[in-house]
Order: C-alpha cells, then structure tokens, then sequence
C-alpha cells in the first residue's frame, strides 16, 4: 500500500551507476532507508538535487516488508533552503549535523517531536543572517537535542564534579576519568539554558568553543552505543576557529 512520507535526508551513499541508497529521518515512521534513482530525466522526481544531506522532502512509498529497499515516488521538496546549501559557514554546519544525526538516530523510531525540532532548528539556520549569530548553533542544538533522545543531563544541585556517565553531579571524584570538575562542571547549567535567540550573548574564546564541543561529543558517545568518531568535527573547529 503506497503512504505518503515526509523526511529529512541524513546520508546518500551510491550504488551502482545511477541509483543511490538514502538514510532520512521521517516523520511518520523515525529512520528510514530507500533506494533513489539519480538518473537524469525530465521529471523532477529523479532529481539528485531532492537527496543532498538535511533536504527536506515528500514523496510515497509502499512500506510493506519486501526483499529490496522500498523506492520513492512523487519525490517533491516540502521546503526549498534560500541560503543554507550556499553559505560556506551554514554548509559546514549542514554536513557535521547530517554526520552527527546519522549517528545518533541510527535507531530511532517515530518520535514527531524530534522531528519537528530538527526541522525548525534546519529553518532557524536558513534565515539567519549573521555569521556571528550562528557561531554556537552546533553546540546549541546538541545540548537541546539531548532532550529529545532521553539522555538530557541532571543539573540540580550543581556540585564539585559533573560525572558524564551518570549524567549527574556528585561530591566525590568519580572513579573513572569520564567527568568535568570545578568551573567547567559548575557553568553546566548556564551552558544549557543557551537557545537560537540568545546563543550570541555567549562569548567563548576558540579553546572554550572547542573545549565544549569535546565535552558534548563524549557525553553523546558515552550514552549512544557504538556512536563512531565524527569526521566533521575538525572541518566545523576551523571554520569558528
């Protein structure tokens, strides 16, 4: 039975000469993959422009078990970027989050919620204009996607340590080297109260910046299993270097 599916396309990985196999989150049935046509034709339907990582797209599929991947159809565009695939700072931004979603929502099931975070984050990042109101969006939007996949730390009653496995403070070193200590561990809080809108009031120098993004990385690969090493993270450091 054929269902109409609205996604965000995570990864493309080619196969063969004119197909391509694509990861997308979806909104209706959480991480997906299909096989896509890259053929050229007049139709718009078989368009590569619909596969670039983070488009946002609709189409219909016949999602009923089968041996081979399902194939789209009536593949259209839901939202048409005006600046983010043209901005070198928004496009290093689109391929570590695309790197780091495909990561994270290897797994994922329907989870609307999530879903509609990461689109409206994706149409914060189009329209916003200045380069310096963008320079903590990755770090933004890690510390808030937390949240979404149940692993959004405790930060109450801050303490002398932050232990990154437990996800919690505590008075007592803990008894591996997974945590924060002092000032690091106490500014956590403030850290997390950080969103689009005022993320540009937080000045941090290019170790400070770097030195978060550390931090957030391990924490996800401490509570995501198996989460791999990001190729973009030093592609996205020398770009806010």
């Amino acid at each position: 039975m054929q269902t109409t599916i609205r996604g965000i396309v995570l990864r493309t990985v080619k196969y063969g000469d004119s197909s391509l196999i694509v990861d997308l989150f979806t909104l209706q049935h959480g991480r997906l993959s299909f096989m896509a046509s890259t053929m050229r034709a007049k139709r718009s339907v078989r368009s590569v422009s619909f596969w670039f990582p983070l488009s946002m797209i609709e189409f219909t599929a016949d999602l009923r078990p089968a041996s081979r991947l399902p194939c789209p159809s009536d593949v259209r565009s839901y939202h048409n970027y005006t600046d983010l695939p043209f901005s070198p700072v928004k496009s290093t931004l689109a391929l570590f989050l695309s790197e780091f979603l495909c990561a994270a929502l290897r797994e994922e099931k329907e989870n609307q919620t999530l879903y509609y975070y990461i689109e409206s984050s994706l149409l914060w990042l189009d329209m916003v204009e200045s380069p310096a109101s963008m320079a903590n969006f990755h770090l933004t939007f890690l510390m808030h996607l937390s949240r979404f996949l149940g692993i959004y730390p405790n930060l109450d009653a801050p303490a002398p340590y932050f232990d990154l496995q437990s996800a919690t403070y505590c008075d007592q070193r803990p008894l591996h080297a997974h945590y924060l200590f002092g000032q690091e561990a106490l500014r956590l809080p403030t850290l997390f109260r950080m969103d689009y809108p005022t993320m540009r009031l937080f000045r941090f120098s290019r170790s400070e910046r770097r030195r978060i993004l550390q931090v957030l990385n391990e924490y996800y690969r401490l509570h995501m299993p198996d989460f791999p090493e990001l190729k973009s993270i030093e592609v996205l450091q020398e770009m806010f270097d």
